[in-house]
């Protein structure tokens, strides 16, 4: 029984237990010694986590104003090894174009030449 009313203290501290639960795990607190002690801890538990919700803290003055300026200023990437743009984004269409056409032209070649030479072998 002890197991069972402990495992409910949570609920029973919160006031979530429904009446009928929370007049028996009343009853059973009353009786034992132990289930008293672990509802008293729970008690201070709980208390002391909702003391910790209460206080709010704020931001220091003037951080807002630090984090926007700093944002503004130009950071790790306008000092990056790799561009942000380059020939494949966009920075030279005309590039990008002549290198994908290239590209296709020559795997097509490729393809059609292993095509070709394994016909032939299957041929004679």
């Amino acid at each position: 029984m002890c197991a069972e009313v402990q495992g409910q203290l949570p609920a029973y501290v919160g006031r979530s237990l429904s009446r009928g639960r929370r007049r028996l795990v009343g009853l059973h607190l009353r009786r034992c010694a132990q289930c008293q002690s672990a509802f008293s801890a729970e008690r201070d538990l709980t208390s002391g986590l909702r003391g910790l919700a209460v206080g709010r803290e704020t931001p220091p003055e003037g951080l807002l104003d630090a984090l926007l300026a700093s944002a503004a200023q130009p950071g790790m990437s306008a000092r990056a090894a790799v561009p942000a743009r380059g020939a494949v984004s966009g920075a030279r269409p005309a590039l990008s174009l002549a290198l994908l056409v290239v590209g296709a032209a020559a795997g097509t070649g490729v393809g059609y030449a292993g095509w070709k030479g394994v016909r032939r072998l299957r041929g004679r």
